[in-house]
């Protein structure tokens, strides 16, 4: 699928679907990244007034100020989380929705470049880890199927890969180089590898249902460090086209909860618009699909390096 600038704009006009009803989470445990602000908040809530047993949060630490790096900036802070997830009964619905878009090029402690760290690797990692509860709450309730929600964007749509990263070997290693950074494009490019990821994933997984969305264009914290004409044309957007966070969270819960009867429409599914939506011609064509099974196979390289524990998750249910 391609979208246009121009379909993009008639979409948002449009207007976004209320929120899905008649479904309750009684009994279960949800949990949503970037739960401190924004869509995330937003979606927090919708879960919470349809009764789940639990619902965990994870965000940054805001005492660091708006300038600190997000909490998936550090595979130290995901890894801990692990044991406390382990010790529940069970985890229903896992929202993958933490993100960032610098504005300029940067890199993390860990030596990757910051919005791929975030939004590629740190997801892959917080997914991975936490895989076997989601799997053993598959098997103890079976009239339930957990749901990985990963929240991309339609930016991906728009998803430009230098050439140096397609047809490089590694290509999240070739992103860490600033000559592969150009501005406006990183974030989109993050997103497309989101919703690839989350395609092979689904491959491995035949019990669990993993889907990637897009909220829209929302008002959020994302471009708060923009700086110049790019700030004037978001702040421009915002004004004629945004949706607020409630409406753009609403996807995150549909994501969550959606078509329930409809279990495998949903199986690698990208969603938007409360629908099951095509995804970028990139992902889809036979250049996308080699990248994305090099993109899967690095990742899996990088996440054993990073928890020697994902090695274990990735033998015993990644490896068929």
């Amino acid at each position: 699928m391609i979208l246009t600038h121009d379909e993009f704009e008639k979409e948002q006009l449009a207007g976004m679907p209320p929120a899905i009803e008649g479904v309750s989470l009684t009994g279960q445990v949800v949990m949503v990244t970037g739960a401190n602000t924004g869509l995330g908040f937003e979606a927090m809530k919708h879960f919470a007034v349809r009764g789940p047993e639990k619902i965990i949060i994870v965000c940054r630490n805001e005492k660091k100020g708006q300038e600190a790096l997000n909490y998936f900036a550090s595979f130290d802070s995901l890894k801990a989380l692990k044991d406390k997830i382990d010790a529940l009964d069970r985890l229903d619905i896992l929202v993958e929705n933490a993100g960032i878009s610098p504005p300029e090029h940067e890199l993390t402690k860990d030596g990757w470049e910051t919005s791929t760290q975030v939004n590629v690797l740190g997801l892959a990692l917080h997914v991975v880890l936490h895989l076997p509860k989601l799997l053993e709450t598959a098997e103890k309730h079976p009239e339930i199927t957990p749901r990985v929600v990963i929240v991309s964007s339609d930016v991906h749509y728009w998803a430009a890969f230098p050439d140096e990263v397609v047809s490089a070997p590694k290509p999240l290693e070739a992103m860490i180089s600033k000559e592969t950074w150009k501005p406006g494009n990183r974030y989109p490019e993050t997103k497309a590898l989101g919703v690839m990821f989350t395609r092979a994933l689904q491959s491995h997984l035949p019990t669990i249902t993993c889907c990637s969305l897009g909220p829209g264009f929302c008002y959020s914290e994302l471009n708060r460090n923009a700086k110049g004409e790019t700030a004037e044309r978001i702040l421009k957007l915002r004004e004629r086209l945004a949706f607020t966070s409630e409406e753009g969270s609403r996807q995150l819960l549909y994501g969550a909860v959606g078509q329930r009867d409809r279990e495998v429409e949903m199986r690698g599914a990208y969603i938007k618009f409360n629908r099951v939506s095509e995804c970028g011609d990139f992902i889809l064509s036979e250049e996308g699909q080699r990248t994305q099974g090099r993109v899967w196979e690095e990742i899996l390289e990088v996440l054993g390096k990073v928890d020697e524990r994902t090695r274990g998750i990735v033998e015993r249910y990644l490896s068929q």
